[in-house]
């Protein structure tokens, strides 16, 4: 059985005309547009802390996914649409020293300590 719990806030008079003139507009009351919100605003919260921990390596893709409450295949998505690189690959960083060894590139060798003392 799923039962509703009451919350409240306070609201000025300006944001209370807001709310009234926007209720209006979408055709919708002031309570389900509130309710609206506030699930994409914990949708999105959500969303943001599971790719914060992805970045810093506390979790990885499967793990965000699940901590967003997203599929996977859409936060893979999420991901990519903000330009985050995906470095799923373990054997990446040992290629990438290789190559700045063979092409002696001292920017890459400084990026790749940078990363080392990151994780």
């Amino acid at each position: 059985m799923n039962t509703a719990t009451v919350k409240s806030i306070r609201l000025s008079a300006n944001e209370l005309r807001d709310l009234s003139q926007l209720s209006k507009q979408v055709a919708s009351t002031e309570t389900n547009l509130l309710k609206k919100w506030v699930r994409e605003g914990m949708r999105s919260e959500k969303l943001d802390l599971a790719i914060r921990a992805y970045m810093q390596r506390k979790t990885d893709l499967r793990g965000g996914a699940a901590m967003a409450g997203l599929s996977y295949n859409r936060f893979l998505r999420e991901i990519q649409s903000r330009h985050i690189v995906i470095l799923e690959d373990e054997g990446l960083l040992q290629r990438l020293d290789a190559l700045a060894d063979a092409f002696e590139d001292e920017t890459l060798r400084a990026a790749l300590r940078l990363t080392a003392t990151a994780e």
